[in-house]
């Protein structure tokens, strides 16, 4: 490996470790917040810990579309947890999870994975408690058009190439796993850390790097700059085992002084999850609006990126009941072979409470 990249993701990965990291290219300012309207629920509730609740602080992402934005806009998820959402938009999933630590967030929202397993494999007292969304073609490579990279021949087309990534998130470990699949050595290749996923997206378009790796947006800009993608997300699945997922995440001590907060926040957001399938063509405008886009894109349209596991889904095996665990400690593990964190825990299944999903369907 380049020994400038080298050097970069040493420091990147230390700021992590402190919420720093670049996971996310939304957009957002971690400072401004979005309070719900409609703050009746607070009084309504009939359970007196939920109302003793002035607020519920909920970390999200603009620009990051979900059917939950449909009661983001018109207050009703407020109506439906019980307590009133301020929902603070962030940067990226290290700044959550610094916001879980400092007490100055109470649920993180589609968080990524591999921000949340840095902080926990540093001693964060946080928890998975849910999966937000699935979206393995919203994250992804993309390669300039001329240069005519397919999975069969990238091990000698990316010879020399430059490649941009965020760091220290899951786009970066799902470029780390396609390129050793497919026998790619990264002392071939100079890899640039990326700012922002626009910053990406722009270097793509002016020429500045040969492959470009995010998610969301930026995918789509680079895709409609005459680029291709290397493998689908369906493939990186199938052949390598890489599913691309988001999660809900809590303090650990906001869950236990509120359960039935936490409960009914994971309860109203399946609930959204399939108004919005009912009847998606209605929803979308609401949902864009909510996140701050012109529209949903292939997010929720069109090819429709994002998927939502059910609770029932969730509580699977192929989901908290092991994957998420040892997907954990499998991404991290890729970390400490590059020689770029010193160890990794043996368990993450202690990071992972599912009590909240089990109280839903009490």
């Amino acid at each position: 490996m380049k020994r400038l990249f080298a050097l970069l993701l040493v420091f990147v990965l230390a700021a992590a470790a402190c919420g720093s990291d670049e996971a996310s290219d939304t957009g957002g300012d971690e400072t401004s917040t979005t309070a719900a309207t409609d703050e009746a629920g607070g009084d309504e509730a009939a359970d007196g810990e939920m109302a003793a609740l002035d607020e519920l602080n909920v970390a999200y992402f603009a620009e990051w579309p979900t059917p939950n934005q449909i009661g983001q806009e018109d207050g009703s998820f407020s109506d439906a947890v019980g307590v009133p959402v301020n929902w603070v938009p962030f940067n990226s999933g290290g700044e959550m999870a610094e916001a879980m630590e400092s007490g100055d967030i109470d649920i993180s929202y589609s968080q990524g994975l591999t921000p949340f397993a840095n902080f926990a494999n540093n001693g964060a007292d946080i928890r998975v408690v849910g999966i937000a969304v699935a979206y393995a073609e919203a994250d992804n490579c993309v390669a300039r058009g001329e240069l005519g990279v397919t999975r069969d021949n990238a091990a000698e087309t990316l010879v020399g190439a430059t490649v941009m990534t965020p760091t220290a998130n899951v786009t970066h470990y799902k470029m780390l796993s396609m390129m050793e699949f497919l026998g790619v050595s990264l002392d071939d290749i100079t890899v640039v850390p990326a700012e922002s996923g626009p910053t990406t997206a722009a270097a793509f378009e002016s020429g500045d790097i040969d492959v470009g790796c995010a998610f969301g947006g930026s995918v789509e800009q680079m895709l409609a700059a005459d680029g291709n993608l290397i493998m689908t997300g369906a493939e990186q699945e199938s052949d390598i085992g890489i599913f691309t997922y988001d999660i809900v995440s809590i303090p650990t001590g906001f869950g236990e002084e509120h359960p039935d907060v936490v409960t009914s926040f994971l309860s109203a957001t399946e609930d959204f999850n399939e108004q919005w399938a009912a009847d998606p063509a209605t929803n979308n405008p609401i949902i864009a609006q909510a996140a701050g886009m012109e529209d949903v894109g292939n997010f929720l349209d069109g090819d429709v990126w994002f998927s939502f596991p059910t609770i029932e889904e969730q509580l699977s095996a192929d989901w908290l009941g092991g994957y998420v665990q040892d997907n954990m400690k499998e991404q991290l593990q890729t970390f400490v072979d590059l020689g770029e964190i010193d160890s990794v825990l043996d368990d993450f299944s202690p990071f992972v409470d599912t009590s909240y999903l089990e109280a839903v369907n009490s």
